[in-house]
């Protein structure tokens, strides 16, 4: 959302505001797609929740879920390698004095002791109070805009390019921040109990983001447009070079939106990461790895297989007693269980300082990383993860009878052009 501005300065308010709406209509189409999926692997599989990854996999098998996890970490790593550079842009231009570096590595160095010293509830105490921060910049925002600078933002609409060159680069950026695919499946589970509950609630849910989305591109372009020092190809410039009279609205804005998205993906990728490295193990490894329960027994008619104990009577008439029980001595299967968990909390600790360094490494010595960070994460990660895979599961699952034919107005004709536009994008940047 913040890098926006930057790619529709060229096309101007009124035909990026068509091409945010189409967007819209584009990403809408996709997430019910994700949520038709849902219900349908939920109620085959009787289970409460899937995640996309297991989507994936249900539908083209493991290699390829293996292929969308590695897609997915990529994508994450990614934004947070943008959030990372645009909070040291940002704290550079507040405190031009301090080394690069030191700027860039500030706040990440924060985060990171918070996660690895700090309980959940102060990291999430710290993103609620940057979310009120959020909330309060934007209001500003758009208050300033229409009062202050309305003649700028009324006077903006006066510039209009409707070529394709002007447009098209923008569109993967609004399809990544209308985009909401991932957690659709949890949508679903918390929605209702059908796909009609679960459709209402991403219109509903998806309106909101698209009206923000609406007002932050209009009140930008309006205050920043007609500014000399306005820099069209660094996004995180051109948010700092509007007016005076909203630059502390915009600052707080892209602080907090910056921070909290950094505070979620310090926290979850490490995790992803670890997840996604033992789901290529588990693959190359053929499910080895998985054997059944080890049988252990004493000799006396007494043993276990797994938690089921079982206890062998000679008395004619007894065959004999079992019980399901949680065994709390040592055992050489449990120990191995307990010590693989060890082993999993411990390179995850590992995990966040070292992908919070490299990111400030990267975002350090790479200048444009916020720009090149969100090329890769809207044209490359986002078009195939949400652009290509939904459609094409989709129609996978309806070639199976899995899936009902009529989901979207148009049916494979609709499939189709949501595949095509997905393929288009890919190929033209």
């Amino acid at each position: 959302m913040l890098g926006l501005p930057a790619l529709t300065i060229k096309s101007g308010p009124f035909p990026s505001t068509i091409a945010i709406l189409l967007a819209w209509v584009y990403v809408v189409s996709s997430i019910v797609l994700v949520a038709e999926l849902t219900f349908a692997a939920m109620e085959e599989d009787g289970v409460g929740e899937v995640s996309f990854t297991g989507l994936a996999t249900k539908a083209l098998g493991n290699g390829f879920g293996a292929l969308v996890a590695i897609v997915y970490a990529s994508l994450s790593f990614s934004l947070l390698v943008a959030c990372v550079s645009g909070i040291g842009s940002i704290v550079s231009q507040w405190f031009p004095c301090v080394d690069v570096a030191l700027a860039f590595g500030l706040f990440p160095l924060a985060v990171g002791v918070v996660i690895r010293f700090f309980p959940f509830y102060a990291i999430d105490a710290a993103n609620r109070l940057l979310c009120f921060v959020m909330l309060i910049s934007i209001s500003a925002l758009v208050g300033i805009g229409l009062s202050v600078a309305r003649s700028n933002v009324v006077a903006s609409f006066s510039h209009a390019s409707w070529s394709v060159s002007s447009i098209l680069p923008a569109i993967p950026v609004m399809v990544l921040t209308l985009g909401f695919h991932v957690i659709t499946p949890f949508i679903c589970k918390i929605a209702g109990n059908s796909v009609h509950d679960a459709r209402k609630a991403i219109l509903i849910g998806g309106f909101i983001p698209l009206i923000m989305v609406f007002s932050w591109n209009l009140i930008v372009l309006g205050l920043s447009g007609t500014n000399p020092g306005a820099s069209p190809g660094d996004p995180i410039s051109l948010l700092l070079s509007v007016k005076s009279s909203a630059l502390a609205a915009v600052q707080g804005f892209a602080f907090s939106a910056l921070a909290t998205s950094l505070i979620g993906y310090a926290v979850s990728f490490p995790k992803q990461l670890v997840d996604t490295l033992d789901l290529i193990f588990q693959k190359n490894n053929g499910g080895k790895n998985s054997s059944p329960a080890p049988m252990i027994c004493d000799g006396n008619g007494a043993g276990r297989v797994g938690s089921l104990g079982y206890l062998r009577l000679d008395c004619v008439g007894h065959p004999g007693i079992i019980l399901f029980s949680r065994l709390q001595h040592s055992s050489a299967p449990e120990n191995y269980a307990t010590s693989s968990k060890r082993a999993f909390d411990s390179i995850e600790v590992l995990v966040v300082p070292v992908v919070l360094g490299a990111s400030v490494l990267i975002a350090s010595f790479f200048r444009s990383t916020f720009s090149r960070a969100l090329d890769f994460a809207g044209v490359y990660a986002n078009c195939f993860l949400f652009g290509i895979l939904p459609p094409l599961m989709a129609y996978i699952q309806q070639s199976r009878k899995k899936l009902r034919p009529e989901i979207l107005p148009g049916g494979n004709v609709t499939l189709l052009l949501l595949f095509s536009v997905a393929v288009a994008l890919g190929i033209w940047h």
